[in-house]
Formats: C-alpha cells, sequence, structure tokens
C-alpha cells in the first residue's frame, strides 16, 4: 500500500512539474529532463510510464481536465445539464488550474501526436457527457435524442474554442444561454 501511495505521488509530482513547465514556457520548450529536475524524478521513471513528451502533456491535461469537470450533475433538466456542460467546457477551456487549450493550440498544429491524443480525449470525454445527459433526460420524461448527445458536446467544444480564440474571453451568460436555447435543445430534439 505504502508503494502504490509512492507511486501516485511520484506521478502526481511528474504530472503537475509537466504542467507547471507548459503554463511557464510553453509546450514546445518543455523537455523530459527539465520535467525530471522539477519533479525530482529520473528520466527512465518517466520513460517507463509515458514514451514522449506528448503523451506525458496528453496525460497531464486529462488529469487536469478530470479533476475539473467531472461528469455532469444532474441538475434537473436538459437544459440546465446543457448550460452546466457549457460552463464545465469553458473552464476546461480556459485553463483555470493550468495551461488552457488555447494556450496549447500551435503546439498541436507542430505535434501530430498531441493533437491526435488530445482530440482522442475531447471526443471521448464529450460520447462519455452527452451520452450521460441525454439518457438522463430521457429517464425524467424529456424529449432527448439520446444519440446525438456526443455530437451535442463536440460542437459545444468546437463552438466554445472558436469563440475563445477569436475573442480572447468566454461568451457571456446571455450568450452561453441562446447557443443552449438555439443550437444545441433543437439539435437533440427537445
Amino acid at each position: 500500500m505504502v508503494s502504490s501511495k509512492r507511486g501516485q505521488a511520484r506521478t502526481d509530482a511528474i504530472l503537475d512539474a509537466a504542467m507547471e513547465l507548459v503554463q511557464e514556457i510553453g509546450y514546445g520548450r518543455v523537455t523530459i529532463d527539465a520535467v525530471a529536475a522539477r519533479a525530482q524524478a529520473s528520466k527512465m521513471t518517466i520513460y517507463q510510464k509515458w514514451p514522449g513528451k506528448a503523451d506525458l502533456i496528453a496525460a497531464a491535461l486529462r488529469r487536469q481536465s478530470e479533476s475539473a469537470r467531472p461528469l455532469p450533475a444532474d441538475t434537473g433538466s436538459l437544459r440546465s445539464d446543457l448550460l452546466a456542460s457549457v460552463d464545465g467546457i469553458i473552464r476546461s477551456l480556459s485553463g483555470e488550474r493550468g495551461p488552457s487549450l488555447i494556450t496549447l493550440t500551435e503546439a498541436m498544429r507542430a505535434d501530430p501526436a498531441l493533437r491526435d491524443l488530445i482530440r482522442e480525449q475531447i471526443t471521448d470525454r464529450c460520447a462519455a457527457d452527452g451520452t450521460a445527459i441525454c439518457r438522463r433526460a430521457a429517464d425524467r420524461a424529456e424529449i432527448a435524442a439520446t444519440d446525438l448527445g456526443p455530437a451535442a458536446l463536440l460542437l459545444t467544444v468546437s463552438h466554445l474554442f472558436t469563440a475563445m480564440l477569436l475573442n480572447a474571453h468566454p461568451p457571456a451568460a446571455d450568450e452561453r444561454a441562446e447557443f443552449v436555447d438555439s443550437v444545441l435543445l433543437p439539435m437533440l430534439g427537445a
């Protein structure tokens, strides 16, 4: 048990160091040597778990996203669940607890491995959350096209990412509500 706690502590230190360095110096300048030094870990320890920098940073981003935004809460209605999801996606995109996806845009363009890993994370998360939201709505006897839930959340990520990239800030609360009311709810048949 002590060994697994130490192992988790080591993993946390490495992932924390990776996120700190990305935030401080940018993805392109982060090296495994720098992460190892910051985390007081050996490079071999890092390479045993993550084959390269892209895998390490993607794991750190996944941990950040999952800890910042658990599965969407059941707020009592499809509309309010969608609004809560929009808020959660904005928190993930803006990087309240570390580097934002916006700041990694250039790195994703330059590093196909990082791009593929992040795309997979986003797609998987949208599938899980979109399905959960629509199933709960159906359980409450609300009309919701359960099979479109993942696509609706993927569209939401795309919309919010673009809006934040072009405007340098997230959409205001009334704009978020308008998106949910005029795009997501009709898309889901509600």
